[in-house]
């Protein structure tokens, strides 16, 4: 009888603790366009060319190629080489949320910052990515914050809200990059 109550509380145990790993979050806080800019070390836009994943130091890295195309702030090499959390690593997948996800020959626009392994890391994940999509002629260039569409943590308001930039013409997008990088170096 004992054996049998000491195997029920470890069971529930089990399932409780599969429940709060199943129900764990990412909780990003809001950073304005100004604070992303300020923040990157490099701001490039990119073509995602290849990735892969790797154990290191008990954790599984996806570790994304990126030629690039042009460069907004910084002095960037030819390709970089960015870091995400999570991934795929033989028998184990780790998915972070708010990491943004890639695929060949998807481009975007990304605000980086070197990280203590030498590679890059996405300032502020999916609010420091931004999807260039274009029309079916290769013109008409659109920029899209990754994190438009998901809630973010605006501290002002000590609420929620899917809120980023949407749908701006890639000048446009430049435009207020180059505003955003002025305005950081002034004294306010």
């Amino acid at each position: 009888m004992k054996a049998k109550k000491v195997m029920s509380i470890a069971a529930g145990l089990a399932i409780f603790c599969g429940l709060s790993i199943a129900t764990a979050a990412t909780t990003l806080m809001r950073m304005e366009l100004p604070a992303l800019a300020k923040s990157a070390e490099l701001i490039v836009r990119a073509r995602f060319i290849a990735g892969g994943t790797r154990w290191e130091y008990g954790a599984i890295w996806t570790f994304a190629n990126f030629a690039v195309l042009e460069t907004l702030k910084g002095s960037p090499p030819a390709t970089i080489l960015v870091r995400l959390p999570g991934g795929r690593g033989g028998h184990f997948e780790i998915r972070v949320e708010g990491v943004p996800h890639f695929k060949p020959g998807d481009e975007t626009i990304l605000f980086l910052e070197r990280t203590s392994a030498g590679d890059y890391g996405i300032t502020s994940w999916t609010q420091g990515t931004f999807r260039v999509s274009r029309n079916k002629n290769g013109t008409d260039a659109r920029v899209t914050q990754e994190s438009a569409n998901s809630p973010v943590f605006d501290p002002r308001t000590r609420q929620f809200a899917s809120v980023g930039i949407r749908n701006l013409t890639l000048e446009e997008f430049r435009m207020q990059i180059r505003a955003a990088l002025d305005f950081g170096g002034k004294e306010q």
